[in-house]
């Protein structure tokens, strides 16, 4: 989940490292096993190998970030047990399709996890929005204790992108059991993209509409 950039002048110059770490991630988890699998296809490799080299890319970067931090967050410990139990039970069947659920493995446990937020500490949504506009952590609480119409979009958007993950993941589990196998991770991740780009689209237009992130601007200059 994205928020619009502080556009005053007086500010401090926006964190430019955020969105090309995401855009890293995107590329590394989405884009290039889609691109390794259909390479593997062209030169012949069977279907249940080209999976598993596909899925190599999460998983590296999953472990260039420990080795680098020291640090497994909740997000990088699912990928990685999204990735072994889908090799795992691959291998313990023999079927490629087993291994194209390795997405709902992943969506379900996140899904849940949004809806937990709502909850427990803060919502998902909420902390996604605050570590993309570092520096202004404290303006972000501040209005939240403060505006019970701030409080409530955010928790909106917490439902909205948990269903969204949760659809998502029955869609890939359909898919990889009734789809030809060789269509599954194209059609997937295209899928995945064209769910995203929505969830983008109602997000702003929620967050336009409330007001919440002026609200947090106005916040963070007053307290400048």
């Amino acid at each position: 989940m994205t928020a619009p950039p502080d556009h005053t002048r007086s500010g401090p110059r926006p964190d430019t490292k955020v969105p090309l770490r995401g855009a890293a991630t995107l590329l590394v988890d989405l884009i290039l096993p889609v691109a390794l699998y259909y390479s593997l296809r062209a030169a012949g490799v069977d279907q249940l190998a080209a999976l598993l080299i596909s899925g190599a890319p999460p998983a590296v970067r999953v472990a260039f970030t420990f080795a680098r931090t020291r640090r497994l967050d909740a997000i990088g410990a699912l990928v990685v047990v999204a990735i072994v139990l889908g090799v795992g039970s691959s291998l313990i069947s023999g079927s490629p399709r087993t291994l194209l659920v390795r997405n709902a493995l992943l969506g379900f446990p996140f899904a849940l996890w949004m809806f937990a937020s709502l909850r427990v500490g803060r919502p998902l949504a909420y902390e996604s929005a605050r570590a993309l506009l570092p520096g202004k952590e404290h303006a972000f609480e501040r209005v939240w204790a403060a505006e019970p119409s701030f409080r409530r979009v955010w928790r909106q958007l917490t439902v909205l992108w948990g269903c969204g993950l949760a659809l998502h993941a029955a869609v890939n589990v359909l898919m990889a059991y009734t789809v030809p196998v060789d269509v599954v991770p194209g059609l997937d991740t295209g899928v995945w993209l064209g769910m995203f780009v929505v969830l983008q689209i109602v997000t702003q237009i929620a967050l336009r509409r409330s007001g919440a992130m002026r609200m947090v601007f106005a916040r963070a200059a007053v307290d400048r």
